[in-house]
């Protein structure tokens, strides 16, 4: 970063930054200490403090772990801070373990025969099916290849589950375990793109996807390296596209392009994820609006009413766009999608013409193997300002990455495209499908309303 960076990250003055870096001032309070190391995503231990998780606050006593356990848990959070900090390097190593996976046009997202739609076609072409009693997944991360990667907990023992380890040692601000849909099987006959789903929980894949990731960036920061020899609880996991092997939770990827048709200028939203703030992908910049495809709520009505893509992307719209609430499956009630706001306004702009969804179908991160559902929305000039009249410049999760004149959103120009490419620390989903958007821009940008 600059120093006009790291003060406007920190909230301080560029003066006094300027002033701290060259050792004329310096930072003593316990509290601004925390405060930076939070915002910077910097082990609290590496200024003299106590981890935020410590073992006080965890209940228990400092003489119920050994020496080596205290260890194992400082090199685990040392390994974690190496995932988000190295997070796009380590994406591109995960990549090259997979040779025989195809990559969206060059980037790390891969993919596999029939998950991907070339052309793209409406989301009405996709069509969801629910199966009840699914088999069970064959890898859950309970199985001896993942000990390494669980630390001993508060007395001693080992965590039964790496999503126990994420909550008590490194617990990001929204972690919560939720009922979610798990990818059963995918199908594209040439007209209908089919997908079936059964049910899973968030801690489900958070148990198998942030473990292989953390294996991966373990190998590396051990040896500089990872190859397969390294690599035992994912040569468990074996094929990324077998889907009885592991729970497969995706997420609802939207590319957003604001389209003025009459002028011929287009821009799209780019998200700056918070390490601090989320459990998967953080560190990164991300497509907005992306979350993992689950209910609203965890009544059975919300998880049928809410087994429903577009239902996903604009909630997600609601919460990273406007900065309401999180719909974060503790309520009882369901939304009422024809009546509340933006949900209304989204929907009937759907039917008249004025925003348009697509499809271009699934992929993967290779680095945690999380699944990617891959669409994109345009939404007119006219229609985007006044849906999102109320457009934030930071949610929960992140920054909105601002346009080069500080307006919202990045020109959807060629220039400013293939520099956000090169330069920008993109997660898979958000640099394959930019590229693919790219490529078949002529399919939804010239189709009109």
């Amino acid at each position: 970063m600059t120093q006009a960076q790291l003060a406007a990250k920190l909230g301080y003055d560029r003066t006094f930054i300027s002033k701290v870096l060259s050792g004329t001032r310096q930072v003593r309070k316990v509290g601004q200490l925390r405060e930076i190391s939070r915002a910077l995503d910097i082990p609290p231990e590496r200024f003299g403090l106590f981890a935020d998780n410590d073992l006080e606050a965890m209940g228990t006593d400092s003489d119920e772990l050994t020496g080596s356990a205290q260890s194992e848990i400082s090199h685990w959070r040392q390994v974690r801070q190496t995932l988000n900090h190295r997070r796009p390097m380590l994406t591109r190593l995960a990549a090259t373990l997979y040779p025989g996976a195809r990559r969206v046009l060059g980037t790390p997202l891969v993919t596999t025969g029939g998950w991907l739609l070339e052309p793209p076609v409406r989301l009405s072409s996709v069509e969801l099916s629910w199966i009840d009693d699914a088999t069970p997944p064959q890898v859950t991360g309970a199985e001896p290849e993942s000990e390494p990667y669980r630390p001993p907990g508060p007395h001693g023992a080992r965590y039964p589950r790496y999503s126990r380890a994420i909550r008590d040692l490194d617990r990001p601000s929204l972690f919560e375990n939720r009922v979610s849909y798990r990818l059963l099987d995918v199908g594209w006959d040439g007209s209908v793109f089919r997908q079936a789903y059964g049910p899973t929980t968030y801690f489900d894949m958070v148990d198998v996807c942030e473990v292989a990731a953390h294996e991966l960036a373990a190998a590396w920061l051990s040896h500089g390296r990872a190859s397969w020899e390294d690599l035992p609880f994912r040569r468990l996991i074996g094929d990324p596209f077998d889907l009885a092997r592991r729970p497969l939770l995706p997420s609802v990827d939207t590319l957003t392009i604001r389209h003025d048709h009459r002028g011929g200028r287009s821009s799209f939203m780019l998200h700056r994820r918070n390490a601090g703030n989320v459990a998967v992908a953080g560190g990164m910049s991300h497509i907005m609006p992306a979350g993992v495809f689950q209910p609203s709520g965890i009544a059975p009505w919300n998880v049928a009413a809410d087994f429903d893509i577009w239902h996903n992307i604009m909630r997600e719209l609601s919460e990273e766009f406007l900065g309401n609430p999180e719909h974060d499956g503790s309520s009882g009630s369901a939304i009422d999608y024809k009546a509340l706001e933006p949900f209304k306004s989204l929907t009937a702009g759907r039917c008249d013409g004025r925003i348009a969804v697509w499809s271009a179908g699934l992929g993967l991160d290779p680095l945690t193997l999380a699944g990617e559902i891959l669409t994109i929305l345009v939404v007119d000039a006219e229609a985007f300002d006044d849906i999102f009249a109320g457009l934030v410049s930071r949610n929960s999760e992140g920054d909105i990455l601002p346009g080069p004149d500080g307006s919202a959103g990045v020109p959807w120009r060629r220039d400013a495209v293939f520099r956000l490419l090169a330069e920008e620390p993109l997660a898979p989903a958000a640099s394959g499908l930019i590229e693919y958007a790219w490529k078949y821009q002529d399919e939804f940008l010239s189709s009109g309303r």
